[in-house]
């Protein structure tokens, strides 16, 4: 599988910003050390540890995004139940999209506003011998 991690923060025309915005969309597949489907749901044997992994990544994007001057987060818990991320290890100003159905799926509550986007733990298709 693949991780796609990409952080790109847009600067104003004359290269500053009051306030930067950052969509971050986690899917667990692509987490750390993922290797198999039963790792990765709520009856899977180690699903607590991946929710930790996936929670981890999300809050080092946080913690980066923070030290470049973002200073509003929207994540988007894109896996399975949309219910993966472990909350109460948030910051009270991080919104956080959960469960479904909501609009665009996976990329719920994207939209023009935002600076930088960031996907962790996306995957290729399972589907997909060659991916």
């Amino acid at each position: 599988m693949t991780c796609i991690n990409i952080l790109v923060l847009l600067a104003s025309t004359n290269g500053a910003r009051a306030q930067s915005k950052v969509y971050i969309s986690a899917d667990m597949e692509g987490v750390t050390s993922a290797v198999t489907g039963e790792q990765l749901g709520p009856s899977g044997f180690e699903y607590h540890r991946f929710r930790e992994f996936m929670t981890e990544e999300v809050l080092a994007v946080i913690r980066g995004a923070r030290a470049a001057g973002a200073t509003e987060f929207l994540v988007s818990d894109s896996h399975g139940n949309g219910q993966n991320l472990l909350i109460d290890r948030f910051l009270k100003d991080v919104q956080i999209v959960r469960s479904w159905p909501r609009p665009l799926g996976m990329m719920g509550g994207l939209d023009e506003s935002f600076d930088a986007a960031n996907f962790i733990g996306h995957h290729t298709s399972t589907a997909n011998s060659k991916s």
